[in-house]
């Protein structure tokens, strides 16, 4: 991932409203060996990496009542000469996505929003 380069994520939320964000890939990723996975963060973004699939999630994390999430998962995945990636969004503050996922834990229960799409700039 290229330091400084923008990233748009547009789609549709969980609840089929719509979704735009704006990152910039931070400076200075952090680095798990143990789960070779690289954290970009500032206060307005967070770029997850996991190094082995090359997944990826996108947070434009500007205003906290309204997180932008896009994550990008296999079949698709991060390639550096690929400019679109389509994934699956959340929005809404942490509490919101929290219960998004508590209520998908184990329920069987699907989503019928939340498509996206990261373009790079």
């Amino acid at each position: 991932m290229v330091e400084g380069e923008r990233w748009t994520i547009t789609g549709l939320d969980q609840n089929n409203n719509r979704l735009e964000g704006n990152v910039v890939v931070p400076a200075n990723p952090s680095y798990d060996a143990t789960d070779r996975e690289w954290y970009y963060r500032t206060a307005a973004a967070r770029i997850y990496f996991t190094e082995g699939t090359n997944e990826f999630q996108v947070w434009d994390t500007r205003d906290p009542s309204r997180l932008v999430i896009c994550i990008v998962r296999a079949p698709y995945r991060y390639a550096s000469q690929q400019n679109t990636f389509p994934g699956i969004s959340l929005a809404g503050s942490m509490a919101d996505i929290n219960a998004v996922f508590a209520k998908l834990s184990g329920s069987g229960t699907r989503l019928t929003g939340g498509d996206c799409t990261v373009t790079r700039q």
